[in-house]
């Protein structure tokens, strides 16, 4: 790819868009960072960021000017956002009239879900690309290897994996760098016009799995369990998060008590054209190197 090209990454300053951006400028890709506030931009221009757009994605014309000029967009939009099938479609109709000749989605693994709110909105967001008639590439990730992060420090304190969902419950867990990796492939490359590819993880694993890979490499007990729901719920509440997003992840957490979410990594290892990180090499790069 040219590097006179131009690629709009938005959601550019989230956990995701920081990884994308990197893999996205290590293949010499210049990008255009979509960020909320201007002193994110310092942050982005240190991550390889050759322009800096700032705007709202709820704002039609800051995206509108944040598009002009983009030959690419690398669509992201923060986790569960109430309106997220609008901020597709308006960034859909303004890449139409702009030119934009790729449209690269961020979905989410199993969209059909229709009892979790946020993969219906995605599937929203995907028919409507589909329709579009873009030349477009739909991206469907797991959930994260990176969600142990946040529970590292309690996990070393307490001995406890916890999340509020059943230890049973299965995962095709992924780590966010080998996503990015991928992002950044069908961004730069030829050939993932028109496809929807599934992103999961090298293996099923539930909490109780995760844990007896955390007990062998740390040397000491660690066990899976449940943590109330209730809880969960009200410590979210007293961050402060809206109760609709609460309430998001109260019907998100339901269903993967119920069902967990598996995949098959058939996909991934060949978009990677290498073994994806397991959760062993996961845990060993973030924590014990």
């Amino acid at each position: 790819m040219s590097t006179s090209e131009l690629i709009l990454l938005t959601g550019a300053a989230g956990k995701t868009g920081r990884k994308v951006l990197q893999a996205l400028t290590a293949r010499q890709v210049a990008v255009r960072a979509l960020v909320r506030r201007p002193e994110q931009e310092e942050a982005m221009r240190s991550l390889g960021a050759a322009d800096i757009a700032v705007g709202d994605l709820y704002d039609t014309r800051s995206l509108e000017a944040a598009v002009q000029g983009c030959s690419k967009i690398v669509h992201i939009c923060p986790p569960m956002d109430p309106g997220e099938t609008e901020i597709a479609e308006t960034l859909i109709d303004l890449a139409q009239k702009a030119d934009v000749r790729h449209f690269i989605l961020y979905s989410v693994l199993h969209p059909l879900l229709s009892d979790v709110p946020h993969h219906h909105r995605k599937l929203e967001a995907e028919r409507a690309l589909v329709n579009s008639g873009l030349t477009y590439t739909i991206l469907q990730p797991a959930r994260y290897m990176q969600h142990l992060l946040p529970l590292w420090d309690r996990l070393q304190e307490t001995g406890v994996h916890d999340m509020p969902f059943s230890i049973d419950a299965q995962f095709c867990v992924v780590d966010l760098i080998d996503l990015a990796e991928v992002t950044a492939r069908v961004t730069a490359e030829p050939g993932h016009e028109q496809a929807t590819y599934q992103l999961a993880g090298p293996q099923n694993l539930s909490q109780a799995d995760m844990a007896a890979i955390l007990s062998r490499l740390l040397k000491r007990d660690i066990r899976a369990e449940a943590r109330s729901s209730q809880d969960y719920l009200e410590r979210m509440a007293a961050a402060g998060m809206s109760a609709a997003r609460i309430e998001n992840f109260r019907l998100m957490n339901t269903h993967y008590d119920a069902h967990g979410m598996t995949g098959n990594p058939r996909v991934l290892r060949w978009l990677l054209d290498r073994e994806p990180t397991t959760y062993e090499a996961f845990v060993r790069r973030e924590f014990l190197s």
